[in-house]
């Protein structure tokens, strides 16, 4: 069978590459509205689908166990326990996905303690005035 947590166990590999800490450390002092919390508020949600994913697949083996006689009533059981299974891996995916391509566009930066050398402080131009213009202001 495979690993039913890989989904998020590359998402938490990813996040860790980019940030240089583990994902457990990068929680305690995550700011709400900042990019590290969002991320790590999607890599909660992944790792929760993936433990639906597990749960469900368990629930529909000991369902459908070959030593188990299934009778008419499992029926149901079996066809509930299908549908949920295929609901959490559609949510699962859903947020790899999402996470992934998340993560995908991001790169780490270097570090922002160690000094710029002069040439690119140099090549900084300051932004250009606005354009005044000739007509009187309109309101609408």
């Amino acid at each position: 069978m495979p690993d039913p947590y890989a989904a998020s166990r590359a998402a938490g590999a990813q996040i860790e590459a980019l940030y240089g800490r583990p994902v457990t450390g990068l929680a305690t002092d995550a700011v709400p509205g900042s990019m590290r919390y969002a991320l790590l508020n999607s890599f909660d949600a992944l790792q929760y689908a993936d433990r639906a994913v597990a749960f469900h697949t368990e629930q529909l083996h000991r369902l459908t166990h070959p030593d188990r006689t299934i009778e008419s009533v499992d029926v149901g059981h079996i066809s509930d326990a299908t549908r949920r299974l295929a609901h959490a891996v559609t949510v699962r995916d859903s947020h790899a996905q999402v996470l992934g391509d998340v993560l995908n566009s991001l790169a780490r930066v270097p570090d922002t303690e160690s000094p710029a050398p002069a040439s690119q402080a140099a090549a900084v131009t300051p932004a250009m005035p606005p354009v005044a213009s000739d007509g009187p202001a309109r309101s609408r």
